[in-house]
């Protein structure tokens, strides 16, 4: 008897112990559960394909039998515009005389700041409160260029403060003029103009059309009037050797090409067409501004999904003149909503949403996609309560729960990629 009552005994524990055991887990798995959430936050996403590609012109080299002789002095910037016999550059026969001239340049520069500056008619109406505010607007326009490395910006910018620096010393009564710093400057110039000879050689365009000093070896080997021609292992080959090595003659100087129109061409890992014809935002990794390209062409290989793209540009500047390959991205647009998981999304009744958590209640949340990436989707913001909303705690793996009935249960599914 004794026994027995002992075996029950054990047997009910056993059976305490299990019943036990299951309500903790399920407790543990729903509040587990609940930690299985993600926030909705605001992400934007882009749209775009990324290649590398070369750029083509139709470029005449500039050649100077003076080039080997001295130092060349570029008188234009790179992408420049140039007239038929306007000068490029000035050969000469040392680095001394480039320097004489710079050093004229900026102390003619400083000459007409101070006379500008002691000027009465400049500065016996000037209010020295408004040249003050002016002053500091300018030097933090100095400061900013600095830090961005704008140095033509600077050099302008800092003879303007000087001169409004200046103006309001002379306004205010700290300086009654300039005259002996003046005096010291032309004294100065006298010099450095004394120690000036002729250039050896002044080289002129031949032809209107835009220069750059950068020149690569493949200016006659690439041009847009042939550019349907141009393979596959030609665009990898330059890709692979931006320089052609050893075929720049010593006398070429740089380059010009007629029109401002430039075109890129690529390989790409699509042959889909349905952007042809069309204008968008192209973006290069190692340039900060945006260019708008129109894609031309694309042209299958009959390798697989490879194809080759021809984009055209017509903005002309000296980061484009001077380059030849460049790694782009040529964007479709830019998609700003809120970002649910892709494998949160579930139907019900045919409308697409998640699950969010509102307290320790499950909810369920629409989705007005407008954008699908590969492990997420954006959902358009500022529509009413009954679509997802920014901060919403989004369930990622949710399982119906006690809160519906069920006659009353809708039917949900799981959203699949296609």
């Amino acid at each position: 008897m004794t026994y027995r009552r002992i075996r029950d005994t054990l047997l009910y524990i056993l059976i305490f112990g299990c019943i036990l055991a299951i309500v903790i887990s399920q407790i543990y798995l729903l509040f587990s559960r609940e930690s299985e959430t993600e926030d909705a936050v605001e992400f934007t996403a882009r749209s775009s394909i990324s290649f590398t590609g070369v750029i083509v012109r139709n470029e005449s080299l500039v050649y100077s039998q003076n080039a080997s002789d001295g130092i060349i002095n570029y008188l234009v910037e790179d992408g420049s515009r140039l007239s038929k016999q306007s000068n490029i550059a000035t050969i000469y026969k040392s680095y001394d005389q480039i320097y004489y001239r710079y050093m004229i340049e900026r102390l003619e520069n400083e000459l007409d700041v101070l006379e500008s500056a002691q000027n009465r008619g400049t500065t016996e109406y000037v209010q020295p409160e408004f040249i003050s505010s002016q002053i500091s607007e300018m030097y933090k326009s100095v400061l900013s260029e600095i830090v961005s490395g704008d140095l033509t910006a600077l050099d302008e910018d800092r003879l303007e403060l000087l001169k409004l620096m200046c103006i309001y010393n002379v306004s205010s009564n700290v300086e009654d003029d300039y005259s002996e710093r003046i005096a010291e400057l032309n004294a100065e110039l006298d010099g450095y103009r004394r120690a000036l000879v002729n250039p050896i050689a002044n080289i002129s365009a031949t032809d209107s059309g835009y220069f750059t000093s950068v020149v690569d070896g493949y200016e006659s080997d690439i041009s847009i009037d042939e550019i349907d021609s141009i393979t596959t292992d030609k665009i990898r080959e330059i890709i692979s050797y931006p320089i052609k090595e050893n075929v720049i003659s010593s006398d070429v100087i740089g380059k010009v090409f007629s029109d401002y129109t430039w075109k890129l061409i690529g390989i790409i890992n699509t042959d889909d067409r349905f952007f042809v014809n069309q204008s968008f935002d192209l973006m290069f990794s190692s340039l900060e501004k945006t260019y708008k390209g129109y894609v031309e062409s694309i042209t299958p290989t009959g390798n697989g999904n490879e194809a080759i793209i021809i984009v055209s540009c017509d903005e002309m500047d000296a980061d484009i003149a001077g380059s030849r390959v460049l790694d782009a991205e040529l964007l479709f647009g830019e998609y700003t909503g809120i970002k649910a998981p892709r494998s949160a999304v579930r139907f019900v009744n045919d409308q697409r949403g998640v699950y969010i958590l509102e307290g320790e209640k499950m909810v369920f949340k629409k989705l007005d996609v407008i954008y699908e990436g590969n492990d997420f989707v954006l959902s358009r913001q500022g529509l009413d309560s009954d679509y997802l909303e920014l901060y919403d705690r989004v369930l990622l793996d949710p399982v119906p729960t006690v809160e519906y009935d069920a006659s009353d249960a809708p039917e949900v599914t799981a959203a699949t990629s296609e």
